[in-house]
């Protein structure tokens, strides 16, 4: 499985706290940072997956029940963080298609 990471640029997009031009408050979380926190548990899941079938190749006595949850859970993580990639993407098209 391929890892899901995000480049410099990314984190400095997602990770600013400012929304509308206004510092946000410390103690809330922006939306930049909840999609950040997100794909990186989706990244984990990922590389837990990848471990555990790694570890099942190389007979280090993991259950392929135990394997098979990892890597569902992987597979169904990545499809959610896609589907709410693109309906970010389709409500900004929608956004940018409105007259003002």
């Amino acid at each position: 499985m391929k890892e899901v990471t995000l480049n410099n640029d990314t984190n400095i997009a997602l990770g600013s706290s400012y929304e509308g031009g206004q510092k946000t408050p410390d103690n809330a979380e922006s939306f930049g940072m909840m999609l950040k926190n997100a794909m990186q548990e989706v990244n984990k899941l990922q590389q837990e997956a990848d471990q555990s079938i790694q570890q099942l190749a190389g007979g280090q006595g993991v259950d392929v029940h135990q394997t098979m949850i990892a890597v569902e859970k992987a597979e169904i993580s990545f499809q959610l963080m896609m589907q709410v990639r693109n309906k970010i993407i389709a409500a900004y098209e929608e956004i940018m298609r409105m007259q003002i």
